[in-house]
C-alpha cells in the first residue's frame, strides 16, 4: 500500500510539474537553461563563436540535472566546439539535449559562426554571430497517463487511455543572430562586456500533434558583466542576464571571484548568484593552465519546491582552451 501511495504522489507531482513547465494544451515548451550560462558562451550567443585570444580552438560540455526527488529527473546535456581563425573569424558546432523527464525531449545541433568587426583593435572586440541549426522535438507516448487510468486513487497505466496520438515528433529548422562586445585592455584592472542575442526568430512551427500551429516564441536575451581585477591575481566579476520567451522571462544576477595561486598554475573560482523568484545558486571551481572545471548547485526557492521536496539542481561544466602547436599559453575571455 505504501509503495502505490509513493507511487501515486510521484506521477501527481510529476504531472503537476510537466503541465506548469510546457502546458498540456499546446505542448509549447521554454528552451532548456544553465545557470553556469557563462561557461557555455557557443549557446550564449553566436556572436561569441572564436572570440577569444592565445588559443586555436575551445571545448566545452556541461550537465544538469534538476527535481531528481520526482519518478524521473530532468536533464540537460550540451556540448560545443569552436575555433578562432586569425582572431577575425569564429566557427563552431554545438549540441544540446534537453530530456523533460523521459516523457518530452528536445535535441538542438547546428553550426555557428562569428566576425570580428573590430579586428585589429588590440584592446577590445565587437563581434556579430549567427547560428543555423536544427530542433528536434519528440514526446515519449508511453510514459505519459490519462484520466482514463485514474483507478481508486491511483493510476494504472494497464488500463486503456482512449487516446490515439498521430504523431510524436517534429523537425523544425533553427536562426539565431547575437552581437557581442568585450573589452580586453591587459593595462586595465576594469574589463566590461555584453551580449545581445536572438534564438529562434523564424519562430518555427512547434505543433508536434499538428492539430493547431504553435509558433515557437523568440528568446530575447541580454547579458553582461564587468571582470575587475581588485590586485594581482585577483579577480571579481559581477554579471546578469535577462531573458525573455512568450509570457517567460528569467533574471539572473551574481557575482564569481577568481584566485590565482601555485604562480598562476592553478586558479580557485567560486561564486553565487540569484535567479529572481525560481532559486539561489551556489557554485566553485578550479582552473588548471587553460581548462577549467566549476560545479553548482541551485536551491529551489520557487513554489515547485513543494513537489520537488525543496531539491534543486546540480550543474557541472568543464571548458578546455588549446592550441594546434600544443603550447599552452593564458587565454582571455570574459568566462575565463
Amino acid at each position: 500500500m505504501n509503495k502505490i501511495l509513493r507511487n501515486m504522489k510521484a506521477n501527481r507531482n510529476l504531472i503537476l510539474v510537466l503541465s506548469a513547465l510546457v502546458g498540456v494544451t499546446d505542448m509549447q515548451a521554454q528552451d532548456g537553461q544553465f545557470s553556469q550560462y557563462d561557461a557555455t558562451q557557443v549557446l550564449l550567443n553566436p556572436a561569441l563563436t572564436g572570440m577569444y585570444e592565445n588559443a586555436d580552438f575551445r571545448m566545452n560540455t556541461a550537465v544538469r540535472s534538476q527535481w531528481s526527488s520526482l519518478s524521473s529527473s530532468f536533464v540537460t546535456t550540451a556540448f560545443a566546439y569552436d575555433m578562432s581563425v586569425q582572431k577575425r573569424y569564429g566557427f563552431g558546432t554545438y549540441l544540446n539535449n534537453y530530456n523533460m523527464a523521459g516523457i518530452m525531449n528536445t535535441f538542438q545541433t547546428g553550426a555557428t559562426a562569428a566576425y570580428n568587426v573590430s579586428q585589429g583593435k588590440a584592446n577590445h572586440t565587437l563581434s556579430v554571430g549567427v547560428n543555423l541549426g536544427l530542433i528536434y522535438k519528440k514526446i515519449n507516448d508511453q510514459q505519459l497517463v490519462w484520466d482514463a487510468q485514474y483507478d481508486d486513487g491511483y493510476f494504472n497505466t494497464d488500463l486503456p487511455s482512449g487516446e490515439v496520438l498521430q504523431r510524436g515528433s517534429r523537425m523544425m529548422p533553427e536562426v539565431s543572430a547575437g552581437v557581442a562586445y568585450r573589452s580586453i585592455n591587459s593595462r586595465k584592472r576594469v574589463n566590461p562586456y555584453g551580449n545581445f542575442a536572438l534564438f529562434h526568430v523564424t519562430t518555427p512551427d512547434e505543433s508536434i500533434y499538428r492539430t493547431a500551429r504553435s509558433d515557437m516564441p523568440i528568446r530575447y536575451m541580454v547579458n553582461g558583466g564587468v571582470r575587475v581585477e581588485v590586485m594581482d591575481d585577483i579577480y571579481l566579476i559581477p554579471m546578469g542576464i535577462y531573458m525573455r520567451q512568450g509570457n517567460d522571462q528569467l533574471i539572473n544576477a551574481g557575482m564569481l571571484a577568481e584566485v590565482s595561486i601555485l604562480g598562476s598554475m592553478y586558479s580557485v573560482v567560486a561564486g553565487a548568484s540569484y535567479r529572481v523568484k525560481d532559486a539561489i545558486i551556489a557554485q566553485v571551481g578550479l582552473k588548471h593552465k587553460m581548462a577549467m572545471y566549476r560545479f553548482s548547485y541551485d536551491v529551489n526557492t520557487s513554489p515547485l519546491k513543494a513537489y520537488t521536496n525543496r531539491n534543486g539542481a546540480f550543474e557541472f561544466t568543464v571548458v578546455y582552451y588549446g592550441t594546434h602547436s600544443g603550447r599552452e599559453r593564458r587565454v582571455t575571455s570574459s568566462a575565463f
